[in-house]
């Protein structure tokens, strides 16, 4: 049986944007689906993600001084892609060749922009 897990998104106000880039979003997006379709158990991710922050806490500083760090969004969420990343390949639900692929096709063509409006459940199409 699939391990079934509730997320429930803490109320934010109206001006918040819950990811920093739509980037973000679409990670966070395809991990939950992919879960729910039963292709791994959160566990399974959750240990990589740990693995994956625990790398870039370990880091060297950069050119300004600054580590990064999970509680900046871009910081978390790179952890959080790495970790979805390596999860999927050893997996087998992708390809190396497939992820770059698809990576190059949205660094040529960016999508616009966009926020949630209102409450309740975000669905990404």
């Amino acid at each position: 049986m699939a391990e079934r897990i509730a997320i429930r998104i803490p109320e934010f106000p109206p001006e918040t944007d819950v990811f920093a880039e739509p980037w973000e979003a679409r990670a966070f997006a395809l991990a939950v689906e992919l879960q729910a379709r039963g292709h791994f158990q959160w566990a399974e991710f959750r240990a990589r993600l740990i693995e994956e922050i625990a790398a870039e806490d370990s880091s060297p500083a950069d050119e300004s001084g600054d580590r990064p760090t999970p509680e900046r969004s871009a910081g978390y969420y790179r952890c959080w892609l790495r970790a979805f990343e390596r999860l999927t390949l050893a997996k087998g639900i992708l390809d190396r060749p497939s992820i770059d692929r698809r990576a190059d096709s949205i660094a040529a063509s960016p999508p616009a922009r966009t926020r949630a409006h209102g409450r309740g459940p975000v669905r990404i199409a």
